[in-house]
Formats: C-alpha cells, sequence, structure tokens
C-alpha cells in the first residue's frame, strides 16, 4: 500500500483577540483610551491569497521554499498519518523529507473562506495534488484544510496553526 503524506493546507481554532479595554479612570474622570484600528479583512484575504499562490507555484517547481516562508516559528503542523510538527525547523525538515522522497504535481488550493478577528485569520479550503513514491505511480487526491494565521509585528500574517486531512477513506 502506498503511504501518502498530505501536505498544506492550511490548521485549528480562531482564538479571538480582544482589543481595546474598558476607560482607565484618574482622579475620579474617566479618561478614554483609543480604540484598536479595525482590520479590513479584505486586505488579510488578499495578503493570505497572495501567500498561498507563492507556497502552491514554490510546490509545484518542486520546493517546500515558498511554502515554508509563509510558517511562524512557533508554527505547528498537522498532517494525515503523522505526528505533529512543531516549530518551523521540524517543518522545514519534514517538507525536505517529503520532497527527497515523494514525487508532488498539480497542486493547486481553493480558499473557502477566511474568518478575521483582530490579529488571527482562520482560513478554510480545499487541496488537490498527485503524489506518490519518487519514479512510482502518482495517484490524484483531494482534501480539506483549516489553517489559522497571525499578523506578525512587520504587518505580515504567518501560518501558526495548520491541519488538513484527506477525502480518501482508509482502505
Amino acid at each position: 500500500m502506498i503511504r501518502k503524506v498530505h501536505v498544506v493546507g492550511l490548521a485549528v481554532v480562531l482564538a479571538a483577540c480582544g482589543g481595546g479595554g474598558a476607560p482607565a479612570a484618574e482622579s475620579g474622570a474617566a479618561t478614554e483610551t483609543a480604540a484598536p484600528a479595525a482590520t479590513d479583512p479584505a486586505a488579510v484575504r488578499a495578503a493570505i491569497d497572495a501567500a498561498n499562490k507563492a507556497g502552491v507555484e514554490s510546490f509545484n517547481a518542486g520546493t517546500p521554499d515558498g511554502m515554508l516562508a509563509n510558517y511562524a516559528e512557533d508554527a505547528v503542523v498537522m498532517m494525515s498519518g503523522m505526528k505533529a510538527m512543531i516549530g518551523k525547523a521540524a517543518i522545514t525538515e519534514g517538507m525536505k523529507g517529503m520532497f527527497t522522497s515523494m514525487d508532488m504535481k498539480n497542486f493547486s488550493t481553493t480558499t473557502a473562506d477566511v474568518m478575521v478577528s483582530g490579529d488571527m485569520a482562520v482560513e478554510t479550503g480545499t487541496l488537490i495534488y498527485d503524489s506518490g513514491p519518487k519514479g512510482g505511480t502518482l495517484v490524484s487526491d483531494t482534501a480539506k484544510y483549516l489553517t489559522v494565521w497571525k499578523k506578525q509585528r512587520d504587518g505580515s500574517w504567518k501560518i501558526v496553526r495548520d491541519i488538513n486531512n484527506t477525502d480518501i477513506a482508509p482502505k
């Protein structure tokens, strides 16, 4: 039986980030605090779409580098049939190992939805690809994913949690 490794997708729970805070009291007088800047969901979606496009392009070129650039240092990736990869170093090792032992072709993703709250965004979608052992027969697969993105200090969005699983029933 061919063991398939399912990649991408992009993770887990929406941790809603609170903003603002209550007015502060000084000498019996309330002062207002500035409201946090609103996050533009369309801008977040555009950033995620651009990051995904770069990842898919590098994946189809036979390298995980573009995909790896999307992960934060403390990211966690959970793929079917594997232990969780915790931290960017483990994710890098896992993906590079996959590219060494497997052929992956015709990779594509479709984002169905992006929910945004503060500096967190949850993306859901599907992915399609062909995979198999190096030089072996490729098998087409479809999967679904859930990916949590977090806004970084530099304003970029990086993946902090990523989970996906195949639509193919186990044999």
